[in-house]
C-alpha cells in the first residue's frame, strides 16, 4: 500500500530491543495538578474460563427499559429536544429521503477499506446497549465482551471455549471473595503487545454500597486460561459515590482506568484515575501498587469522562500517559492532561492545557426505518484515543448538521496542542455515532487512521461503518462493514432505545500490512442487537450480496406432516430468517429449519438470506399443500408420503437455554432484592441487590439453569415484597 508521510511535531526516543518509546519533553507549564493517594487493590484469587463453561450459565442481567424522571428537564436533554425539530424539519423539508450511504465527501484517490476475517459473536445478547469492547493478540487470539458475556476466538471466529460465559460466571472461581449482589456492566479490555498478555475490566453496581471495579491480568497470551483477578473500591473516597463509564489504557509499565463518579442520587461527583502496576497483576502478586488520581482541574469544561491514550502500533511509552476528554454539551475546548512517572515512582496527573477547537455540541438522537422510536445518541464525551510519535489521535460525536450525529476527528500535538488540527465526517440525512480509532500507518511517523463506527438513517437499519484518514486530514470513501437486518426494539417502552455507549477497534500488531479489528452492534432481524468483530484491510473489492433459495423435501401430504427446509442460497450467507405459513414453528432463523403442518392447505414460505453486505428475499407462494387425512389421495403421491407415523418433536435438538423476561416497575428510587425460592421459599438464587433507579426494568436469566419444579421470583423494594412471579422449569 503507497502511503504519504509527514514529518512528526514532535521527537521521541525508541528503545529498539522492547518497542519502548519516551514521552517528550513538554516545553510549556501545567494549568494545575490532580491530588494522588497511594491504595490498595484488593487481590481475589484467579479464573479459569475453560473451568467456568462447564458450569450452568444463568446469563443474568437487569435492562433498564425506561427511567421516571421527576422535575424539570436537564440542559443535555433541553439541547437534544430542540436539534431533534431541526431534524424533523430536514425531513420533512426532504421527503423523508435520506442517502442510502454515509460517504458524502469522500476522497477517490485514497485508499478504501477493505473487509478482511471477519464473524458473529455475543449471539444471545439479552441487554441492551451491548457496549462492545474486544482485544487481539499478535497470535490472533480474540477476547470479546459486550454486557451480556465474554468470549474468546481465533480471528477466523472458532470458538475457543464452545460455551457462552456470562459475566457471573466469570467469576464464579473467586465467588468466596466476590461478593456479586448487582450488574455486572461496561466491559473493556485490551492487548498488551510488548507483555503478550490481556487485561479486562468490568463494573459491578451502582450504589456507592455495591460499587466495584474488577481488574483482571491473564497470567498467559492465551486469553481462555488462567486470570488474576482484583477488586478496586468504586467508592474510593467513602462518600457516597459509585463508578460508571470506564475508559483504559496502558504504558510501559501502568494500567490506567478511567471512571465518573456519581452521587446515589444519580449526580455527578468528579473524575478518577486508578494507575496500577501491571507486571504486578500479571504475576499475581497479592499486593500491586497502585495510585488514584482525583480532584482533578478540568478548566472551562471541567474533568469528565477522560480517555487514556495508548501507544497506536506495536510498543508502548512512558513512563506515564497522555489522557483527553472533551464537554458532553456542548463546547469549542478540548482538555489534555498527562501523568507523568509510574505508579511506583509517586506520579503526578497534570493539567496540561485548555485546547481551542471548532465548536461542538451533543447531537439530536437517530431516527430508525419503519420502528417509530429513535436511536440514543448521547451526548458529545470524548469516545476514543491513541498515542503516536508526539501526537495524540482522538474521536467523538458531534452534531454535524440539522441535528445529526457525524464524527470530529483530533490532531493533538502534546508539546504544542495549540497547533490541533479537525475534520468532521457526516452530513444531513444519516446519523454517525459512537466512534472508535486506531492507526493505519506503516510507520510511528505516519498518520494514516482508521476509524470505526454505528450508522443508521430512515432508509437503512442500525448497522456498522468504517472509514479512513489520511495525512492530510482527507476522508476515504467509507464501506459498511456488516449491514442491518432490521429496527432495534428492545422492549424499550418510552424515551429513545439504546444504541451504546461505545464501539471498539484495535490494530493487529504484527500484520505485515497495516490491519485494525472492529467491535460493534448492528439491528438483527429478530429487531434485537448482535455484535460482529471485524478485520479491515486497504484495498477493496466489494463481495456479492447473497442470492435467496431452499427447497423443501415433501411439499404434498396429509396431515399432520413435517417438512424439512433446506437453504440453498449462494454467496456465503450467515443468518437466515425463514416465515412458514400455516406452520409450527412460524417462524426460524436457522440456516435449515423443520416445521410441522397440522392445518390443511396452501401455505407460502419465504426466506431472507443476509451477510454482513446485504440479504436478498425469497417468497415461493402455495409452496406447501396439506391435505386432510380422510380425503383421497391425490394422483402420484406415493404411499409413504401419505402419513407420517414418526412425528418428530421441534425443536430438536433442544437449546441449552430458555431466557425469561420479567418486568420491573420502580416507580421511585428504590433499594430492590429479587431472589429466586423453591416452593418450599429456600432461596435457589439472589439474582440483584441494589439502588434501582426509577424507571421500568427487566430481568432476564436462563430457567434452563435450574432442575425442573415450580419457583418463584421474588421482588423486594425497600424491604417489602412488590412482586411474586411463578416459573415453571419442564
Amino acid at each position: 500500500m503507497k502511503r504519504l508521510v509527514l514529518a512528526a511535531c514532535a521527537t521521541m526516543l525508541l528503545t529498539a530491543a522492547f518497542a519502548q518509546y519516551e514521552m517528550p519533553e513538554l516545553k510549556y507549564e501545567p494549568l494545575g495538578q490532580a491530588e494522588a493517594t497511594s491504595i490498595e487493590a484488593k487481590y481475589l484469587g484467579v479464573v479459569n474460563p475453560s473451568i467456568d463453561a462447564d458450569g450452568v450459565n444463568w446469563m443474568k442481567s437487569v435492562t433498564k427499559l425506561k427511567t421516571y424522571k421527576h422535575g424539570a428537564p436537564d440542559d443535555l436533554s433541553t439541547l437534544k429536544a430542540e436539534l431533534y425539530k431541526e431534524k424533523l424539519q430536514y425531513i420533512k423539508e426532504s421527503d423523508g429521503i435520506a442517502p442510502s450511504s454515509v460517504q458524502q465527501h469522500g476522497n477517490d484517490r485514497l485508499y478504501t477499506p477493505v473487509i478482511g476475517d471477519n464473524f458473529d459473536a455475543h449471539n444471545s445478547i439479552n441487554s441492551t446497549p451491548p457496549d462492545n469492547t474486544f482485544a487481539i493478540s499478535d497470535g490472533g487470539l480474540v477476547v470479546t465482551s459486550d454486557n451480556s458475556t465474554i468470549e474468546f476466538y481465533n480471528q477466523t471466529g472458532q470458538a475457543l471455549i464452545g460455551t457462552l460465559i456470562s459475566h457471573e460466571e466469570w467469576f464464579d472461581d473467586i465467588a468466596s471473595n466476590l461478593n456479586l449482589t448487582s450488574n455486572i456492566f461496561d466491559p473493556r479490555a485490551l492487548y498488551d503487545p510488548v507483555a503478550d498478555r490481556f487485561i479486562f475490566v468490568i463494573l459491578h453496581g451502582s450504589n456507592s454500597s455495591t460499587s466495584k471495579v474488577l481488574v483482571c491480568f491473564s497470567q498467559t497470551n492465551n486469553p481462555s486460561g488462567n486470570w488474576n483477578v482484583y477488586e478496586l473500591n468504586g467508592n474510593p473516597f467513602n462518600v457516597s459515590s459509585w463508578t460508571d463509564y470506564p475508559h483504559i489504557g496502558i504504558s510501559e509499565h501502568d494500567l490506567f482506568i478511567t471512571g465518573n463518579l456519581f452521587t446515589n442520587t444519580f449526580g455527578f461527583d468528579q473524575a478518577v484515575v486508578w494507575q496500577m502496576d501491571k507486571q504486578a497483576g500479571y504475576n499475581g502478586l497479592n499486593s500491586v501498587p497502585t495510585v488514584i488520581h482525583s480532584s482533578i482541574p478540568g478548566g472551562s469544561i471541567g474533568a469528565f469522562s477522560l480517555v487514556p491514550a495508548s501507544f497506536g502500533q506495536d510498543g508502548e511509552y512512558g513512563p506515564g500517559i497522555y489522557l483527553v476528554n472533551s464537554s458532553s454539551f456542548s463546547g469549542s475546548r478540548l482538555n489534555l492532561y498527562e501523568i507523568d512517572d509510574r505508579t511506583t515512582n509517586s506520579p503526578s496527573m497534570n493539567y496540561l492545557s485548555n485546547i481551542i477547537v471548532d465548536a461542538y455540541q451533543a447531537p439530536a438522537d437517530a431516527p430508525q426505518p419503519i420502528n417509530s422510536q429513535d436511536l440514543a445518541t448521547n451526548d458529545s464525551r470524548m469516545q476514543n484515543a491513541f498515542y503516536l510519535n508526539g501526537i495524540i489521535h482522538a474521536v467523538h460525536q458531534v452534531n454535524v448538521q440539522a441535528g445529526y450525529s457525524g464524527i470530529a476527528y483530533y490532531r493533538i500535538p502534546v508539546n504544542n496542542p495549540s497547533n490541533t488540527e479537525s475534520a468532521r465526517f457526516g452530513s444531513s440525512g444519516v446519523d454517525n455515532a459512537f466512534p472508535s480509532i486506531a492507526s493505519f500507518g506503516d510507520e510511528v511517523t505516519d498518520l494514516d487512521v482508521m476509524i470505526g463506527f454505528l450508522s443508521v438513517n430512515s432508509n437503512t437499519f442500525p448497522e456498522m461503518r468504517a472509514v479512513g484518514c489520511d495525512p492530510f486530514m482527507q476522508f476515504s470513501n467509507d464501506i459498511v462493514i456488516r449491514s442491518g437486518l432490521g429496527y432495534v426494539d428492545t422492549w424499550i417502552t418510552g424515551g429513545s432505545e439504546r444504541w451504546g455507549d461505545y464501539s471498539a477497534m484495535q490494530r493487529k500488531h504484527n500484520s505485515s500490512e497495516p490491519a485494525v479489528w472492529f467491535a460493534g452492534c448492528y439491528g438483527a432481524s429478530n429487531n434485537r442487537w448482535r455484535s460482529w468483530l471485524s478485520e479491515i484491510n486497504g484495498s477493496y473489492t466489494p463481495p456479492p450480496i447473497p442470492v435467496a433459495d431452499f427447497e423443501g423435501d415433501t411439499l404434498e401430504a396429509y396431515n399432520p406432516h413435517y417438512v424439512t427446509f433446506t437453504d440453498l442460497s449462494t454467496n456465503n450467507p450467515d443468518q437466515w430468517y425463514w416465515e412458514f405459513e400455516g406452520a409450527n414453528p412460524s417462524f426460524s432463523t436457522s440456516q435449515n429449519s423443520y416445521v410441522g403442518y397440522s392445518d390443511t392447505g396452501w401455505f407460502d414460505v419465504s426466506l431472507i438470506a443476509s451477510n454482513q453486505f446485504g440479504s436478498d428475499t425469497i417468497l415461493k407462494q402455495d409452496y406447501v399443500h396439506i391435505l386432510n387425512a380422510d380425503t383421497i389421495p391425490p394422483a402420484g403421491l406415493s404411499e409413504g408420503s401419505q402419513r407420517n407415523a414418526n412425528a418428530t418433536v421441534y425443536p430438536n435438538p433442544s437449546t441449552t437455554y430458555e431466557l425469561v423476561y420479567i418486568k420491573i416497575d420502580n416507580p421511585e428510587t428504590a433499594h430492590v432484592n429479587i431472589r429466586v425460592v423453591d416452593m418450599q421459599g429456600r432461596l435457589i438464587r439472589n439474582m440483584y441487590s441494589d439502588v434501582m433507579r426509577a424507571g421500568l426494568h427487566q430481568l432476564t436469566f436462563n430457567k434452563l439453569a435450574m432442575s425442573p419444579g415450580t419457583y418463584f421470583v421474588e421482588i423486594e423494594t425497600d424491604g417489602t415484597i412488590t412482586q411474586h412471579e411463578k416459573v415453571i422449569v419442564q
